[in-house]
């Protein structure tokens, strides 16, 4: 059971809580102009359903190509898992125990049974297509791209340049990534 939550808390670290009543639709950024990774430090919430099952956590990443240290939190700032990659591979660390990979897509894979694209997130969570992938975009703004439908919530009173939240689907699997305190 606990190993079923710990699993569950690492897709976690890709989704989100409900967001705000005042939200409009963000269309996502195709131009690849400016298709420098930048780096990035973001906390926020996140939830995750899988077969229709559900996880609530809360999140801190810093993206600082090409590492990333992402924190799964409980609601009350527990850390139960973490996941640290670069260059060199992908560790995650839960309950203890340490999982090793060549990168995340395979060690999701390994442990979940479906990868998870963490190196597109850092750009879908900016509002932008990853670059050098096929993507398109749907009449009601989401992002189709690597085989999830990605669709981008903004607060309409606050001028970011980044998403309040997205929402990710993928076969059985639903992410949900509320944003927040971006560095």
């Amino acid at each position: 059971m606990m190993r079923c939550v710990s699993r569950l808390a690492l897709v976690a670290v890709l989704a989100g809580l409900a967001g705000c009543a005042n939200e409009a639709v963000w269309r996502p950024v195709l131009e690849q102009r400016d298709a420098v990774d930048v780096p990035f430090t973001v906390e926020g919430r996140l939830s995750v359903s899988l077969d229709g099952k559900g996880q609530l956590a809360n999140f801190d990443w810093s993206h600082q190509p090409p590492h990333d240290e992402l924190n799964v939190k409980t609601p009350l700032g527990s850390t139960v898992a973490r996941l640290s990659s670069g260059p060199a591979g992908v560790v995650l660390t839960s309950d203890g125990k340490d999982y090793t990979a060549n990168d995340v897509d395979t060690l999701t894979e390994q442990q979940l049974g479906f990868p998870l694209p963490m190196a597109n997130l850092a750009w879908w969570v900016r509002g932008r297509a990853a670059p050098g992938i096929p993507s398109e975009t749907l009449a009601d703004g989401a992002l189709l791209q690597q085989g999830w439908q990605i669709r981008f919530v903004r607060d309409v009173d606050s001028p970011s340049p980044y998403p309040k939240r997205i929402d990710l689907v993928r076969d059985r699997l639903s992410l949900r990534l509320v944003l927040q305190n971006w560095r």
